[in-house]
């Protein structure tokens, strides 16, 4: 079961010029519907789905395998958005890859999980799409984020839980869950003690169909992280027995490709992706004093 295209694929008669172009469309179009929903509501956080529109783009284009008219397809792969208040980068997706959505029963209903209109409610009474996501609430949401950490604890239950299906459903030549969880955390999630219990566990569990995603842009509300954190990420989850790999600029997504390339080809340990970004790039006040608008 693959994913769904939101731009076209290389073939004869379309240049890489041609599909460059579209993919910086499908990356402009998830950044623009941040910045309207947030502006129309007066409120939430545009800047970091600006900054991060590329990443989710690959990931969900180019490597998540889900099936939009089947939200509850058990093998899905699993993305976990730890950084909740950037949840206008997942309503975004859920709205244009189509996802369907299903009732507390679980049944399909044959519309979209997040229409237009309800991304032009973000963060109003009832609406679909709430400040942070919620589990239940919008299909397509796998587990409900927003303190810092929580997301990426929850990642590691969900590893754990898929080891267990494919140990006692899986036969040799008939693998019914093979699936992956994708979690996207920032500063703020590192810098939680809950991340790095999780993540110790992760890794003595040698869970290799984990992979976090960390958005470094050493930013907090409050001003740099420099301010009270200090500590070399990569060598501490080197030394928790994760792969580490880097991405030095979050708009390359052929590096960002071969990164998650890298996780799928990594066993027996799970895999961080560093990828260094700048909030709200490619806004003119990207950058700027850390209260700026979006934080």
């Amino acid at each position: 079961m693959g994913t769904p295209d939101l731009a076209a694929n290389a073939k004869p008669g379309v240049t890489k010029s041609t599909n460059d172009t579209i993919d910086q469309l499908c990356v402009n179009t998830i950044r623009t519907l941040a910045m309207d929903a947030v502006q129309a509501a007066n409120s939430g956080h545009p800047g970091t789905p600006m900054a991060l529109a590329p990443v989710v783009y690959c990931l969900w284009q180019r490597v998540l395998r889900f099936d939009p008219s089947h939200p509850i397809w058990p093998n899905r792969d699993r993305f976990v958005l730890s950084v909740g208040h950037a949840s206008m980068l997942l309503y975004a997706m859920l709205h244009l890859t189509g996802v369907k959505a299903v009732n507390p029963k679980y049944e399909t209903l044959g519309r979209l999980s997040v229409t237009l209109d309800d991304i032009k409610r973000f963060r109003q009474l009832d609406s679909k799409c709430p400040g942070h996501p919620e589990y239940r609430w919008t299909s397509g949401v796998e587990t409900t984020t927003g303190p810092l950490g929580q997301g990426l604890a929850t990642s590691v239950g969900m590893a754990i839980a898929e080891r267990w299906l494919a140990s006692y459903f899986n036969r040799p030549g008939f693998e019914m869950f093979d699936y992956d969880i994708y979690a996207l955390c920032g500063d703020g999630c590192m810098m939680e003690g809950i991340s790095s219990e999780a993540a110790s566990l992760a890794g003595h569990l040698k869970l290799d169909n984990l992979c976090w995603i960390y958005d470094n842009n050493n930013i907090t509300i409050e001003g740099n992280t420099a301010l009270a954190y200090s500590v070399d990420v990569a060598t501490r989850f080197i030394g928790y027995g994760w792969n580490v790999t880097r991405v030095g600029d979050a708009n390359d997504l052929e590096m960002l490709q071969r990164a998650f390339r890298k996780f799928k080809s990594t066993s027996d340990r799970p895999t961080l992706i560093i990828v260094d970004s700048h909030i709200e790039k490619p806004s003119q006040s990207f950058g700027a004093a850390p209260r700026t608008p979006g934080r």
